[in-house]
């Protein structure tokens, strides 16, 4: 029976502190915070490059999505004067879910809803009036998108290490003759 190795830091780990920590630095030159670059990174950090990329993307459109709903409503609320009424503020923040997760249906990118109804929610929730509602989410979104362009470049430049028993199962084709195949009649 082979004995299997068990990391207490996987690479997984190692390349999530690199990017949280490349965000930071990032969030440090901006003199802005880098909490939303550094959720990003730990949210789309996975255990291979192609899930990462594939996180990474449904992330990019969910803030995309999430952050051009969050100006609509933010300039709606402006446009009415209602900024501070609270219990209006809360039920079009919350009725506003249902076209968030239909936007992400219709891309056929379900996976991408809950990152557009959280971008939304940290849009349209944490904006206050002393800035200007596309400013606010404008900068929230390059947040996160700096996050997930740092997160895929340190997943593609440091390489995983496959577990022994995926070394083991994979399979080597016979031949590597790439030359066209004529079709049979």
């Amino acid at each position: 029976m082979a004995k299997q190795r068990h990391h207490w830091v996987g690479m997984r780990m190692i390349k999530t502190v690199i990017a949280v920590f490349i965000c930071g630095i990032f969030g440090y030159v901006r003199g802005e915070p880098a909490f939303y670059s550094m959720i990003a990174a730990v949210i789309c950090m996975q255990n291979s490059t192609d899930k990462t990329i594939t996180s990474s993307v449904n992330r990019a459109i969910g803030t995309l999505v999430g952050g051009l709903y969050g100006i609509v409503i933010l300039y709606g609320l402006e446009l009415f004067h209602a900024e501070n009424l609270d219990l209006l503020r809360y039920t079009l923040v919350s009725l506003t879910i249902i076209p968030l997760i239909r936007t992400a249906l219709l891309l056929k990118r379900p996976s991408s809803a809950s990152l557009s109804c959280v971008v939304f929610l940290c849009v349209t929730v944490n904006h206050n009036t002393d800035s200007s509602p596309a400013l606010f989410a404008l900068q929230r979104m390059v947040d996160t998108l700096a996050g997930v362009a740092v997160t895929c470049v340190i997943d593609l430049v440091l390489p995983y290490h496959p577990k022994p028993e995926e070394q083991s199962t994979e399979t080597v084709p016979a031949t590597t003759d790439t030359t066209p195949k004529e079709p049979k009649s």
